[in-house]
Formats: C-alpha cells, structure tokens, sequence
C-alpha cells in the first residue's frame, strides 16, 4: 500500500519525550542561550575597543547558524527525536526525520565558521609561518568535510524531500553510506578541534605574560578539547544510521553530543575576548568602591566631610601653558593589547616637554 502522503497525516507533537530526548531539548536550549550571551559580549567588547575584526564576524556567522541548528533540534524532539517507536505515530517518524535532515544541514554548516573564528582569533597574536599554515590546513580540511557531509545529506535521496516523505516518488542511496561518510566527518572533526585547541595554547605560551594570565587563557582554550572529546563519545552511536528500529530515539543521541560540540566551540572561541570586557568590570568596580568610601581628599571644595585635609584655594589670574611635543616615526611603534600585560621590551624614545605657569603676584596670598 501506498505511503500516506505528509500533509494529509495527523499532527502528533511529543509533549513529554524520553529521557534521551528531555536531554536533547536542555542542552540544545542551554548552549543555544550561553553561546548567545556570550558572543554578544564578545562583540560588545571589542567594539568598544575598536578591535572588532573578522575573527567576530566569522564567529556571528557560525552563532546565527548554530542557533538555527538549535531550533531545528528543538522542534524535531517535539516532533519524535528522542522517542521510541512505541509512543510514535506516522506522522511522528516522517517529521522527526525531516528536521533532522534541518538539523544535520545547519550543524555541518556551523563547523566551518566557528574554526575559522578561532584560527584567525590566533592570527591575530603571531605571525609564525608554522602556526599559520597548521591552523589553514586544519580550516581547509573543515571545510571539505562539511562539503562532503552536505553533498550527502542533500543528494542521498532524490529529491531530498523523499527522506523523510515516503509518499513522494523517489529512491535513496544505501544508508551505510550516511555512516561512513559520518564517520568521516567525525575523524576529520577531532583533528581539527585538537588542532584549534593545542595551536592556540602553544601559541600563548610562547607569548612573554605573566604566569597568571597565561594560565587562564590556556584553561579557557583548553575547552576546545572538550568539544573533541564530545566528538570521540558520538562515534560509538554512528551505527545507529544503520538500525531501523527505534531510530528517532538512537539518533538523539548523535544529535546532544553534536549540539555538545558546537556550543562548546562557540563558548571556548569567544571567552577569551570577554578578558577585557572582565578587565574593564573590576577596574570600574575597584573605582567605585574607592570612591564610595569618601577618602578622596580633593573632593569638593575643601575636602571630604570629617577628614584632616588641607582646603585648595583656587588659582586666579593669568594661567599659561606651552607644550612643546615632538612626534617619532610609527613605524617603529609596538601596539600592545590592553589586557596582554606583555613584559617584552619596548624601545622608548624620550621626547621633552616645556610647561611654564605665570600667575598675578597680588593674588598668591589671600
């Protein structure tokens, strides 16, 4: 008997999903918002820093598309993903199926950005020909895999939309295919997460900072192993594209630990820029807690309330001031990073300026 077609099935959202799935849907909208957050304060940061750069917009990129991801995951496990057949109607299995092709398109997708974010987040702090051409290569290699694993998704089933609509006239290449091309992707996946991962914390330890602060940021970039290790934990559950039965609920498990992956990419590449941004909080804390203490001696017209100061009378007359500042050549300047506390030497070249201050004589003494 003929399939029935999808439009005329009866909707059947999954209300309460299994364990797997209520999983799915947390971490989905957990990582979905966290990246969020923290990218806009990424962006945040460095626009008031004038140092927005490509680095951001790559990353903008990979966050639009990974949050489309998370909705596509979020609406496939109200629709069956998670699931097992048992409590699946017909509807369920067709829709569950068409927005995990959603969800496989828009992950592949978002891989490739937010690599690319993290490799030129590193240009940015070396020029070494070595690094730059590992974190190429391991972009290129990104690149390629997410082609490959698009190609296969959309061209496995002719048309596409005859994978998850069986009414529809078509065919479909054997499934092992999805498998083995999955675990290609998986493989190529790990090395370049390990690639953006070592390169950058071998690259700040390398730069001349303080203990303390190198210490951080290779604890923050060490968070893109963790989104290997998700990638290593998905491979055991690739086989679950070639099982039939139950396989909306085996398949969730594929899609958390690739949601896993991504947003900890997203959080890992963008909380290094948040230093400044931490930098700019506490300084502006430590000031308004020193001045909310009244010790400021100068404050007002003869000091703080109850305080032994000296009240300031104030300068009259005639007031002049020459300056005299010659300015060097900037090629020969080193730009520093307002957050790097960099102890490299710097060659300084001395400038002399002239100040002279003339005041009526009558009016020194009152």
């Amino acid at each position: 008997m003929a399939a029935k077609p999808f439009d005329e099935m009866e909707v059947n959202w999954i209300t309460q999903p299994d364990p797997i799935g209520v999983a799915t849907l947390g971490v989905t909208i957990c990582l979905g918002a966290i990246s969020l957050i923290v990218v806009i304060l990424r962006v945040w940061a460095r626009q008031n820093t004038g140092a927005l750069g490509l680095d951001d917009y790559l990353m903008i990129v990979g966050l639009g598309i990974f949050l489309a991801c998370c909705t596509f995951t979020s609406i496939a496990v109200y629709a069956g993903m998670g699931t097992k057949d048992a409590r699946l109607e017909e509807w369920n299995s067709v829709a569950g199926m068409k927005w995990l092709v959603f969800f496989q398109i828009t992950y592949a997708w978002s891989l490739p950005f937010i690599k690319a974010s993290i490799c030129f987040t590193v240009f940015r702090i070396t020029y070494r020909n070595r690094y730059r051409v590992i974190l190429w290569t391991a972009m290129i290699a990104s690149i390629l895999s997410t082609t490959i694993g698009f190609i296969a998704v959309v061209a496995v089933c002719r048309p596409v939309s005859y994978t998850w609509d069986k009414s529809l006239d078509g065919s479909c290449a054997p499934t092992n295919i999805i498998t083995s091309i999955s675990y290609l992707i998986s493989v190529m996946a790990i090395i370049t997460d390990w690639t953006c991962a070592i390169v950058p914390t071998v690259v700040v330890c390398g730069l001349q900072m303080k203990s303390r602060v190198k210490a951080s940021v290779c604890a923050v970039l060490a968070l893109g192993a963790i989104a290997s290790a998700a990638t290593i934990i998905r491979l055991p559950y690739l086989q679950y594209y070639n099982v039939v039965d139950d396989y909306l609920h085996n398949i969730a498990n594929i899609v958390l630990w690739s949601i896993f992956e991504c947003g900890i990419g997203i959080i890992a590449g963008s909380l290094p820029s948040l230093r400044r941004l931490l930098k700019f909080w506490l300084d502006k804390s430590s000031k308004g807690s020193y001045n909310s203490t009244g010790l400021n001696p100068l404050h007002g017209d003869s000091g703080y309330q109850g305080s032994n100061g000296v009240k300031l009378n104030n300068l009259s007359g005639r007031a002049m001031t020459v300056s005299n500042c010659q300015t060097g050549n900037r090629d020969n300047w080193v730009q520093l990073d307002d957050d790097d506390n960099s102890q490299k030497h710097i060659i300084m070249k001395t400038q002399e300026v002239s100040v002279r201050i003339e005041m009526d004589n009558h009016k020194r003494h009152r």
